[in-house]
C-alpha cells in the first residue's frame, strides 16, 4: 500500500510538472489562467519612447519626449501609460502599462528629470490627460487631470513580465486592516473597486498583486492619496479585474463571454486532455480616467516572511505618502 502512495505522488507531481511546463511556468508555480494555459504572449508595442524614474530599490518606465501620430491618431492599445512597467529590487522587469480610450491620442510630450516626470496626452476632440510623477519614500506620486470621459482607462497588466501573480490584497483607506485575494483568472470578475464615493475608513483604497511563487518577492499596486480631494470621482474609480483574453489581442477582454472560460482547468492531470487552452488570464488593475483630478501612489514592496506579513510593507508605505 505505500508502494502505491508514494507511485502516485510521484505521478502527480510529474504530471503538474510537465503540465506547468507545457504552459511556460515553471515546476512548482500555480499557472495564471489554468493549468492548461498558453505561454505568455508579447505585449502590444508601444509607439512612444520611455525613460527610467528611479524610486529607491525599483524603477519605473514612463513615457518621454515628443510624439505625433500619423493621420487617424495611434493606434489602439499602443499608448503607454504614466506607468509603462516597473523593475523589483531583484532587476527584473514587470507589468505593462498602455492606456485604452475611445479617442485616439494626436500629441505627446513628457519631460523626465531625476526624480519627476510630467506627461501630457492629447487626443481627438480637444481631450486630453495630464500627470505628474514624483519619487515618493517607497512609491512613485502620482497626480492625474483628465477630461476624457467614462469609459476611457489607464490599464496596468500584471500578466507580463517575470511574474504572473495569482494572488493579491486590498486595504482599507488607513492601510491598516487587509483582505487577502485569489486570483487565478477563472474567468471575468472585478475583484475590488475603490471608489470615493464609498465613505468610511472600511471601504478598500488600494490594491496590490503578488505571484504565488515565494522567490518572487515583488508586490505592487495602486493606492489612493486623498481620496476626499478627488474632483470627478464618480467616474474615476480603480478597479482589480480578473480577465480573460487571446493571446495579442487585448481588445478581446471586452467581448469574451462566460461560455468562453470553460477550457481551463486547475487540474494539471486533466489538462491535456482538454487542450492547450485558447485563453491567457490576465491580472490588470484598471483606473478609469473620467473627468477630474486623482492623487495616486504606485507602490513597489518586498512580501513579508510570513503570509500574515506579506502586506506590511506595503501597507507602511502606504501610510508615509497619504
Amino acid at each position: 500500500m505505500m508502494r502505491c502512495v508514494c507511485l502516485s505522488a510521484r505521478v502527480w507531481a510529474l504530471a503538474a510538472a510537465m503540465a506547468c511546463m507545457a504552459a511556460g511556468t515553471p515546476a512548482g508555480e500555480t499557472p495564471v489562467g489554468g493549468a492548461n494555459s498558453p505561454p505568455p504572449s508579447p505585449p502590444p508595442a508601444l509607439v512612444l519612447q520611455t525613460g527610467e524614474l528611479v524610486c529607491g530599490d525599483f524603477a519605473v518606465k514612463v513615457p518621454v519626449g515628443q510624439y505625433t501620430a500619423p493621420p487617424g491618431g495611434a493606434p489602439a492599445y499602443s499608448v503607454a501609460g504614466p506607468i509603462a512597467a516597473f523593475r523589483g529590487p531583484d532587476g527584473l522587469w514587470r507589468g505593462h502599462g498602455y492606456l485604452e480610450t475611445f479617442p485616439r491620442l494626436l500629441r505627446f510630450s513628457g519631460t523626465l528629470e531625476k526624480t519627476a516626470a510630467r506627461l501630457e496626452y492629447h487626443f481627438e476632440n480637444g481631450r486630453s490627460y495630464r500627470v505628474s510623477l514624483a519619487a515618493g519614500r517607497g512609491a512613485v506620486l502620482m497626480e492625474e487631470e483628465s477630461d476624457l470621459g467614462p469609459r476611457n482607462v489607464y490599464v496596468f497588466d500584471c500578466y507580463y513580465g517575470h511574474w504572473l501573480p495569482s494572488a493579491g490584497f486590498a486595504v482599507d483607506a488607513a492601510a491598516q486592516k487587509h483582505a487577502f485575494l485569489y486570483l487565478p483568472c477563472y474567468y471575468d470578475k472585478p475583484e475590488v473597486t475603490i471608489n470615493p464615493a464609498a465613505r468610511g475608513t472600511s471601504a478598500p483604497a488600494g490594491v496590490a498583486v503578488l505571484s504565488a511563487a515565494f522567490h518572487k518577492r515583488d508586490v505592487a499596486g495602486f493606492f489612493a492619496r486623498d481620496m476626499a480631494g478627488w474632483k470627478g470621482g464618480d467616474t474615476m474609480g480603480i478597479q482589480l479585474w480578473q480577465r480573460r483574453q487571446l493571446p495579442e489581442d487585448p481588445s478581446s477582454r471586452h467581448f469574451l463571454g462566460p461560455e468562453t472560460k470553460s477550457d481551463s482547468t486547475p487540474n494539471p492531470r486533466t489538462a491535456n486532455l482538454l487542450g492547450r487552452s485558447l485563453y491567457e488570464g490576465h491580472v490588470t488593475i484598471e483606473l478609469n480616467l473620467g473627468i477630474g483630478t486623482r492623487k495616486v501612489a504606485f507602490i513597489v514592496a518586498d512580501r513579508g516572511a510570513a503570509r500574515d506579513s506579506i502586506p506590511a510593507a506595503f501597507m507602511k508605505i502606504a501610510q508615509e505618502n497619504r
